[in-house]
């Protein structure tokens, strides 16, 4: 509009000039005037330059405003046709100024045009263009103008002296950038002569502006479809390959209301080598030498797991982030960013997996939405992926628990306080502030598809979570009551749960509890951290502690053995030994236990071992009635004493040959011997939380038995207080017995039934039995004993001879021993036991009989005296004997005598032949005159004859027949220092 209001005026202008322009002007006026022009439009151009210069080159603006100026001037010229033929002189300031004018507004004009399109070209390509357009718009004025050309050459400074001068150029004509006919005006008008000579000089230059311009422009829109359309996708492909980023340093910062605050560390940097596309490579580190740094805005990612139905796990708020792209350049990032878990339910799942050993690997899918932008270039949004396989090997173990410190103690209201010090390497890849947390404590039932028992309460402080390093954790626990569920007993089973977990926890096994969040979180917890530790139930494995001196101290007192019936079948239960003592145990309460508690009945099972080796099992199974007393033991540490009756607790003998050397210590020994017991133990339990029992809980002691220093079997002072005879054979007989002896150990025994050989001069003469006896410690008197005599049953001839010589040595006053022993059916119910004791020959001498009516019987003389008096009658060569039986009820026949006797030993007194039988009966008595020969001549007859009304001593050497009932045997007899009364 500017343009065209200023149309008429220059029509006029110019007009009045070309009609009085007829005389000559002096030449330098018209170039002095386009030079001031000139230097004017350059001076405006440059300014106007540096005001765009942000956003391109100056020299577009400057050609811009002079193309304007070309367009003005070939409207003047079109509209004044009639000037060409003007001769009338013109002053030549009067164009300058002119021109001068029109050059200020059609700058003015030409400003906003340049101002828009300066950012989207470069200088040097829009400045030739413009010049070439002017040299086009010149060859069009002189082609059309022959007349005016004509008139002016006398007028040489209108005349093109350089490409520099201003030429007019029509509006009309339209811009031909390196058209044809753009190319044929330009040949025109250099092939014209110039007006100072006449002489138009052509110019056979190549036209380099316009070969440049046309190069850059089509270079420009390869560069713009590579850039805009190959470009991005490889640029895209190439950041997602080698962009490396090791995280140096991952925490947690804190927890928000959401989720968690982490704060990240680590090394970014491009590393071209992972690309394995060349062409990728070579674009993309194109690309990024170019931008050098990306800064993304505010960023998205979300992390999925596809094998999960895509379930959003959580996603994470990344702040701005500015990195160096460049291939091998290293930035480090510290970064704080917001975590929100994702779905709750779908992270159960996962964790509900990993807890039962079925995720054998998993899929993890990111998704990241990225706002770049590289300097003050916006590079749009940016939507990455990726997929990260995990497998099983790098999933992080369940941590394993150690108990560093155990408190139990009463609380208020009949509760129970636990206060716990645990720790625990957590397989955790960053450092964490876990919260104050509150947790239900539940340990196993009775079978595993059963519900987990409810026990405690638990809480927590804050804890520090450092990778790789052991993390000491808290806690607090509070049992308000047992429930029945755990006390009970499992069906088909033993025990309870809470059997099971207090053995496992005593005998240092691996043992489980679970943990699961709280229903009634603490107050700082936040929500979500509530629902999701409330939907997973975590198992947490310890090992107890194992409590080998948890007895310190195990006695017996009043021991009591039973041996079993001679009914029982052997290998029954009848058929066992049974045990009854007094025991007392002192238990070391471990430190952690800080509560009253009471033991009102316990019950056990025992191994007992001798030397590390078993020998036997001792089963207390019924409820023995106990007390307990909490006591201080010598170390000042706190002990409970427990006390109670084991009464016939069976005694499995599972080693026949240890038992025998146990007996054989006790009997034989001068140490002490040292029993080892292992028992598991039920106790009835009564605590601030009720009384229930307690099932399982190992208990190891050492049992020390008493035995009486050096051989205690020398006091056993075995003797036989009467004798009756029983039934009785030609080679045998069977004599009840009441014998007194003394047991010197501290333990008591009833013995059903016990078959003992009698063996002397190692072979069996006889037999004695007990049936229903008791034996206690110290001495035992008239216990009845069944002596059965049967040498040739027991060991034929042999058993004959051996007999006869022990019947002599016994009533021959010498001191006499034998050998007990056990065999076979020692203990009809318990063969293996009775072979193994045979071992033991226990040698004990011929209990002293006591003779009934006997003056010496009490005297503690030893020697048993069957003729205790003899009275030779010279007269009638006779001799009398006072007798004495040991038997109470029954007589003894003697059969026939045959004895002679000496004087000094060796010289004959007389002899005794005696055929007739003679009755001797229970206690003292007096035996018919037996005749005697007499050796008259000899020196044993002198002696005797001198001790008329005196006494003579001498020996006798008899073979004695007797019969006893229907048993008969001969008996040799040896008599020393008999002292016989010699009458007349």
């Amino acid at each position: 509009m500017a343009d065209e209001a200023d149309q008429p005026l220059l029509d006029a202008q110019f007009g009045s000039e070309r009609a009085s322009d007829d005389q000559p002007r002096p030449p330098y006026q018209l170039s002095t005037a386009s030079s001031h022009y000139s230097h004017r439009s350059e001076h405006k151009s440059e300014g106007k330059t540096e005001q765009t210069i942000s956003r391109s080159h100056s020299g577009w603006a400057s050609d811009t405003a002079t193309q304007v100026l070309l367009d003005e001037q070939s409207s003047l010229t079109e509209r004044s046709p009639a000037g060409a033929s003007d001769d009338r002189p013109r002053l030549s300031y009067q164009l300058s100024t002119d021109l001068s004018h029109d050059l200020r507004r059609s700058e003015h004009k030409s400003k906003s045009k340049t101002e828009q399109t300066i950012s989207r070209s470069h200088s040097g390509w829009a400045s030739d263009t413009a010049t070439q357009v002017l040299l086009d718009e010149q060859s069009s004025l002189t082609e059309q103008s022959p007349e005016r050309a004509s008139v002016d050459q006398a007028r040489p400074s209108y005349e093109l002296s350089s490409e520099s001068t201003p030429l007019l150029h029509r509006r009309e004509d339209g811009l031909t950038y390196g058209t044809e006919q753009g190319l044929s005006r330009s040949s025109s008008f250099v092939s014209q002569k110039p007006p100072g000579n006449g002489v138009i000089k052509k110019r056979n230059r190549v036209p380099w502006p316009t070969v440049i311009s046309l190069s850059i422009l089509t270079l420009s829109v390869l560069a713009i479809l590579v850039l805009a359309f190959a470009a991005p996708a490889a640029v895209k492909e190439y950041a997602q390959e080698a962009a490396v980023f090791k995280p140096t340093a991952v925490s947690i910062d804190s927890t928000t209301s959401n989720g968690i605050r982490a704060r990240i560390q680590g090394d970014f940097v491009m590393d071209s080598g992972r690309v394995k596309n060349k062409s990728v490579r070579g674009i993309g580190r194109l690309a990024t030498w170019i931008a050098r740094e990306v800064e993304t805005g505010p960023s998205n990612v979300e992390v999925y797991l596809p094998e999960y139905g895509n379930v959003l796990v959580g996603n994470a708020a990344l702040p701005s982030i500015k990195v160096n792209i460049r291939n091998g350049h290293h930035t480090n990032v510290d970064f704080l960013t917001d975590l929100a878990a994702g779905d709750i339910r779908g992270i159960h799942a996962i964790a509900i997996d990993w807890i039962e050993g079925r995720l054998g690997r998993l899929n993890v899918k990111g998704k990241a939405t990225l706002q770049l932008k590289s300097g003050l270039f916006a590079l749009g949004t940016q939507v990455l992926t990726d997929n990260i396989i995990i497998e099983e090997h790098e999933f992080p173990a369940l941590p394993t628990i150690n108990i560093l410190k155990l408190n139990v103690h009463d609380a208020n209201s009949g509760a129970m306080a636990v206060d716990v010090l645990i720790s625990s390497l957590i397989d955790s890849p960053v450092a964490l502030t876990v919260p104050a947390l509150g947790f239900d404590i539940l340990v196993p039932n009775c079978s595993p598809g059963d519900p987990y028992i409810l026990v405690a309460d638990a809480k927590t402080s804050a804890v520090d979570v450092y990778p790789g390093k052991e993390t000491a954790v808290g806690v607090g626990g509070l049992i308000q009551q047992l429930p029945d569920a755990l006390t009970s007993t499992c069906p088909g089973k033993e025990g309870s749960p809470l059997d099971l977990l207090v053995s496992s926890f005593m005998q240092g096994l691996e043992t489980t509890i679970y943990v699961r969040g709280s229903d009634a979180p603490l107050p700082d917890t936040p929500a979500w951290i509530v629902d999701l530790l409330h939907s997973v139930t975590v198992p947490l494995p310890f090992t107890g502690h194992a409590l080998d001196n948890l007895v310190k101290n195990f006695t017996m007192s009043d021991t009591h053995f039973s041996l079993p019936s001679p009914f029982a079948e052997p290998d029954s239960p009848d058929s066992q030994p049974t045990v009854s003592a007094l025991v007392k145990v002192l238990i070391a309460l471990p430190e952690e236990m800080n509560f009253q508690v009471e033991v009102p009945q316990v019950r056990a099972l025992a191994d007992v071992y001798y030397k590390k080796e078993k020998f036997g099992v001792l089963n207390i199974s019924h409820w023995q009635d106990a007390n307990s007393t909490l006591v201080d033991d010598q170390d000042g540490s706190s002990a409970l004493l427990v006390e109670f009756a084991i009464k016939e607790a069976p005694l499995q003998v599972t080693d026949d040959g240890l038992l025998a050397e146990v007996i054989q210590a006790m009997l034989f020994g001068s140490e002490t011997v040292i029993l080892r017991v292992a028992a598991t133990v039920d106790t009835k339990v009564s605590t601030g939380l009720g009384r229930f029992a307690v099932r399982g809980i190992p208990a190891e002691g050492n049992v020390p038995v008493k035995t009486s220093l050096g051989n205690s079997l020398n006091r056993i002072n075995p003797g036989v207080v009467s004798l009756k005879l029983e039934d009785t054979t030609e080679s045998s007989m069977l004599v009840s017995t009441q014998a007194n002896f003394t047991n010197p150990t501290n333990y008591s025994a009833t013995v059903p039934f016990v078959d003992l050989l009698i063996l002397y001069n190692d072979t069996a003469v006889a037999h004695i039995t007990a049936r229903n006896i008791s034996i206690g410690p110290g001495n035992n008197s008239y216990v009845p004993i069944d002596f059965f005599w049967c040498p040739l049953e027991a060991a034929g001839v042999d058993g004959v001879e051996a007999g006869r010589a022990l019947f002599s040595s016994y009533i021959s006053g010498l001191n006499t021993s034998i050998t007990i022993k056990s065999h076979q059916n020692t203990i009809p119910s318990l063969p293996g036991l009775g072979e193994a004791l045979s071992v033991l020959n226990i040698t004990v001498p011929v209990p002293r009989i006591s003779i009934p009516g006997s003056p010496g019987s009490d005297d503690g003389d030893q020697k048993p005296r069957f003729i205790h008096d003899a009275t030779f009658y010279l007269w009638s060569s006779t001799a009398e004997f006072i007798l004495s039986s040991p038997l109470t009820e029954n007589n003894v026949l003697i059969t026939s005598i045959d004895a002679t006797s000496f004087y000094e030993k060796n010289e004959p007194i007389g002899r005794i032949n005696n055929r007739e039988p003679f009755e001797v009966p229970p206690g003292i008595s007096r035996s018919p005159r037996l005749p005697v020969n007499l050796d008259v001549g000899g020196v044993g007859y002198d002696a005797l004859r001198k001790a008329l009304g005196q006494s003579l001593e001498m020996d006798a050497v008899a073979k004695v027949g007797v019969l006893i009932g229907n048993y008969m045997d001969v008996i040799l007899y040896h008599g020393k220092g008999i002292t016989a009364k010699v009458r007349f």
